[in-house]
């Protein structure tokens, strides 16, 4: 959340013309746009051989992607590409659960902080609404995203964090996190830190205040989050946007009333 707010605030200050003239505008062709993209991931998912390439394709670029877009924010050209190249190769070699956790890092805060500037705040609350009620359709009713997160997990490519129950797991390889996933380790989605952050960068063009205390309130529904899931009478998978997303809002609404 801080880098990505970090490295929003960095861009902000040099494209404030372009921003705000490039305001995304959700049209009927977006939607059929995202169906598409959609069925695609899923029809992937059913298809062992093909899933572990392009998963692991499409995960390795998310990683370099977000990454060069953060070590621009620090680092002069060409020394940012080289950096975000290194990196990539260190992650697409799957040293330990901490490369990996730091791969994510860096790449949902630079995806989040590029495409978060380009869209309008009003967009972001919508965006955020509408796939917390896809996470609770597709977790708990068609359950397709389960299906999808496991095969992801037997392809090699963990699209989010591997959170072990000990602090000793961050060492383990990732093989070893992903054999032992449901007893030593559990995963949270990049996507349930992503939406909420890209929400939280739309803001950063409003108020750098206000990005920052509707970040916080996300961690918080992280928090609430956590405690549900270790809760359960029984372990299973859960949609974790649904109350992650809620506080971001909550959290948007209570900076109205200190940010005027």
């Amino acid at each position: 959340m801080a880098l990505g707010l970090y490295a929003a605030y960095r861009y902000s200050l040099d494209i404030t013309g372009i921003v705000q003239k490039g305001m995304v505008k959700f049209t009927f062709t977006d939607l059929v746009v995202l169906l598409i993209l959609f069925s695609a991931i899923f029809f992937i998912s059913r298809h062992k051989r093909v899933a572990r390439f392009s998963f692991r394709f499409f995960l390795i670029l998310i990683v370099f992607s977000g990454t060069q877009v953060v070590s621009e924010t620090i680092l002069p050209s060409p020394w940012d590409l080289l950096v975000a190249v290194l990196f990539t190769l260190i992650f697409s070699i799957g040293v330990n659960v901490l490369v990996h956790d730091l791969g994510i890092i860096l790449g949902i805060a630079g995806i989040a902080a590029v495409f978060g500037l380009s869209i309008s705040v009003e967009f972001g609350l919508i965006l955020l609404v509408a796939l917390s009620l896809y996470d609770i359709v597709a977790v708990y009713v068609t359950k397709h995203m389960v299906t999808m997160a496991r095969s992801m997990v037997e392809s090699g490519a963990v699209f989010g964090f591997l959170i072990p129950f000990e602090f000793k797991g961050f060492l383990y390889s990732k093989n070893q996190a992903q054999a032992g996933i449901g007893e030593n380790f559990m995963i949270l989605g990049s996507g349930d830190i992503g939406l909420p952050l890209i929400f939280a960068v739309s803001l950063v063009k409003v108020s750098l205040v206000s990005a920052i205390i509707t970040a916080g309130f996300s961690l918080l529904g992280l928090f609430i989050t956590h405690l549900i899931f270790i809760n359960q009478g029984q372990r299973r998978a859960m949609a974790a946007l649904p109350p992650i997303a809620t506080m971001t809002i909550i959290g948007y609404l209570v900076s109205l009333f200190i940010v005027r």
